[in-house]
């Protein structure tokens, strides 16, 4: 046995590990779900599935997402993950006002910063932009996009305080964009022209007076119609020709003032539909004399003699575009989402980003699961919403008041949840409604635990099952089935994270005081317990909880007295011992101060570090190796929290949550103003680490102690002695065994 150990050991010390990567990926409410509750346009794919552009104004992030409806997932293409869409610094840039496709799949897009295009069979790599930079436009808002028989795209829309409008013509044949001035109305329709050809119509929306322009591609002249008597005056929307060529339009009146819509023949003359009722707008043909149109909210449809509604949709009265697939299901979009009417049903459903996305740009807490890799996050969908969110790994679903049948209620009178766990032991949810107290949900039951803290900031579950809460003021409780049991710490709590060796055996900190305990054992240490720190200006601002006792501690370094800087602790448990790294006499870290998050499984301490106390401002992410000394660093966006393209979208990161993965690991993050932000780190421990030698569990980290106590199992076959702590105890055979040597042998934490 002893020249078994012998070999292990020196099989670990040789090996090494190299060719590690990190990747980032983001879940915001523009790159999740409908991409946002203002949705100008849509466009539906030959297999009956929507196109929909979706923007949130106020971070200006978005673009086009697809809904498959048979799989209920959402394919994302925005500008928070494709720069060529356009930087969120630029207002209008995610906003698709209009989609044409063209004969060869390509979908063109009117936006507030000029054309995008993009190729749904292509995907991502086919986005292309062209605005004021890199094309003659003026660079004002394009709100209508017209595809001629010869391929020609017709673009037009108006000035802006970033840029001026008018019309522009782009030829395939050369990639080339023409700049035709700003003379011509905004709204076009291409109808075929007898004797072939075709007309290009440019007129004013409804509600205006004025004339209306053609150009003839034949003849490549203008003609203008004056607004008198039988003339068409105005264009209600640009999609307005139908698939026998008739151009619906507003036909002047004989006193030569008022207008009424009207169908236009190719040849000119007029074929005399009855008008909708009210004054529809947003108009869409559907087919032969059929089309779609809007009063207020309501849909209506014209079915080739009369007009009926199809019912209100339910965004009140902005609604920007009209759509129907080959089944008659009829889509209508605006502000609020879009929805769906069901031609069986009649029924409308609504998608927006409240059960469709990551609602949320401030998640104040999340919790992932190891075994089922979901996700869990604190969410707020508004004022009088609520609530919170779970991730699948492919499609969110939202816990507030604004699902419409696709989602859960939030059945608590606040906004927003301020902490929330998902128990390993049951499956359990549990979350703190925002200063009020505990609640769990199993399944679709919510059931109250009550007493405890009234806000509180983390749950954690210990090796035994047991619920613990971190709260106000002095309160550190775990619940024993009936009641939380509060044993208490010093201040405010910060960070709860469970023991990975002690059996039923939690760390807190709380900015005084730190704590290990499992409510009878208690380890503690105070600001007054560091020689090296003082109570009147020193702050305990981060932990994170490694292997055998061993917890990592930011902290402020005289601050008050003088002091230049921060603090690392290495505190012992175990032992009561430590060791400080400081800033002021030279450590490898970067910043000024750092705090501790998390110890992943290649013994890495991961922490965020900022130059100026109390500051986010040039500051980021690292990784600190305690066994080399290395130092890895992923700096924040300067100034802090600016749009950026990959890396670490803000330094003011409120959770950071592990999870394993093959090969490798993921660091979770709520980073508040960005959403969610996940950094996956693959290479750092050799792949034998992440092998799952009881495939009921999760894959266990293991050390010298866990070898030593297997060995001791397998000799007296005992199969439920716990080796690991963390973890449910599993039931091993010879070739667990065998797992297990390899995974000694390349070396895993």
């Amino acid at each position: 046995m002893s020249r078994l150990m012998i070999a292990l050991v020196a099989a670990v010390a040789g090996s090494a590990v190299a060719g590690e990567q990190y990747a980032w990926r983001y879940y915001r409410p523009g790159n999740t779900g409908i991409q946002g509750d203002y949705c100008d346009a849509i466009w539906i794919g030959p297999d009956n599935d929507p196109w929909i552009g979706g923007y949130q104004p106020s971070f200006e992030e978005g673009g086009l997402a697809k809904f498959v409806q048979a799989e209920n997932r959402w394919i994302n293409i925005s500008n928070v993950d494709y720069p060529e869409i356009g930087h969120p610094d630029n207002t209008g840039t995610t906003r698709v006002r209009d989609i044409t496709a063209d004969a060869q799949g390509n979908l063109w897009m009117g936006t507030g910063r000029g054309v995008l295009r993009f190729n749904p069979g292509i995907g991502p790599a086919s986005l292309k932009r062209w605005g004021a930079d890199n094309s003659p436009w003026p660079g004002g808002w394009v709100t209508n996009i017209e595809i001629s028989p010869d391929g020609t795209v017709w673009a037009s829309g108006y000035a802006t305080v970033w840029g001026g409008g008018g019309l522009m013509r782009y030829s395939p044949a050369t990639g080339a964009w023409t700049y035709l001035g700003a003379t011509r109305p905004e709204v076009l329709a291409v109808q075929p022209r007898p004797g072939g050809g075709y007309y290009l119509w440019a007129g004013d929306g409804p509600g205006t007076i004025g004339t209306t322009q053609r150009f003839d591609s034949t003849t490549q002249a203008w003609t203008t119609f004056p607004s008198t008597s039988g003339n068409p005056r105005n264009l209600p929307g640009n999609k307005c020709v139908d698939s026998a060529g008739n151009l619906w339009a507003y036909r002047v009146l004989p006193d030569n003032f008022n207008a009424v819509l009207d169908c236009r023949r190719p040849d000119g003359t007029w074929i005399g539909v009855p008008p909708p009722p009210g004054s529809a707008s947003v108009l869409r043909t559907t087919g032969v004399l059929r089309a779609l149109a809007i009063v207020g909210s309501e849909v209506y449809r014209f079915d080739g003699t009369s007009w009926s509604s199809l019912g209100d949709w339910g965004n009140g009265f902005w609604t920007y575009d009209l759509a129907m697939d080959s089944s008659n299901a009829v889509w209508a979009s605006g502000v609020g989402g879009a929805a769906k009417r069901d031609p069986a049903t009649g029924l409308w459903q609504r998608y927006r980003v409240t059960n469709t996305s990551q609602f949320e740009f401030f998640n104040n807490d999340l919790t992932v699961s190891q075994v089922t890799g979901e996700v869990w996050a604190c969410a707020n969908a508004g004022s009088g919403v609520g609530g919170m969110v779970r991730f699948d790994g492919t499609r969110w679903t939202g816990y507030n008041q604004l699902t419409y049948g696709l989602g859960h209620p939030w059945p608590f009178p606040t906004d927003n949840s301020n902490a929330i766990y998902l128990r390993p032991s049951n499956g359990a949810v549990v979350v703190n409604p925002m200063f009020g107290g505990t609640s769990q949900l199993v399944g679709t039951t919510w059931s109250g635990l009550p007493g405890g803290s009234g806000d509180v900031v983390q749950y954690v579950e210990d090796s035994t099952g047991r619920l613990w809460q971190l709260g106000e003021y002095f309160n550190l409780s775990y619940w024993t089935g009936a009641a939380w049991m509060n044993v208490g710490i010093a201040a405010w709590g910060s960070q709860l994270r469970a023991d990975p060796d002690r059996p039923g055996t939690v760390w807190a900190h709380a900015g005084y005081e730190v704590v290990r305990t499992d409510g009878t054992y208690r380890f503690s240490r105070t600001i007054d317990d560091f020689p090296e720190l003082t109570s009147q200006s020193d702050t305990i601002w981060g932990m994170a909880v490694g292997r055998q006792g061993v917890a990592w501690l930011g902290c402020s370094v005289y601050l008050g007295a003088g002091g230049s800087g921060g603090g690392l602790i290495r505190l012992d448990a175990s032992t009561g011992a430590y060791t400080m790294m400081k800033y002021e006499t030279g450590w490898p870290l970067p910043g000024k101060y750092v705090t501790p998050w998390v110890v992943t499984p290649d013994g890495r301490v991961w922490m965020t570090y900022t130059q100026v106390h109390q500051s986010f401002e040039g500051g980021g992410l690292c990784w600190y190796d305690p066994a080399t000394g290395a130092v890895g660093t992923f700096p924040g966006p300067v100034p802090s929290g600016s749009p950026q393209w990959g890396g670490l979208p803000h330094t003011q990161i409120r959770d950071v949550e592990v999870r394993l993965i093959p090969g490798g690991y993921e660091l979770w993050m709520s980073c508040l103003s960005r959403g969610i932000a996940v950094l996956t780190v693959t290479g750092t421990v050799p792949s034998a680490c992440y092998a799952n030698c009881d495939a009921s569990t999760a894959p266990p980290v293991l050390n010298v102690n866990d070898f030593t106590c297997f060995l001791n199992r397998f000799a007296a076959g005992d199969s439920y002695a716990n080796c690991d702590a963390s973890t449910t105890p599993p039931v091993l055979n010879v070739n667990d065994f065998t797992c297990f040597l390899n995974r000694f042998a390349a070396g895993c934490p």
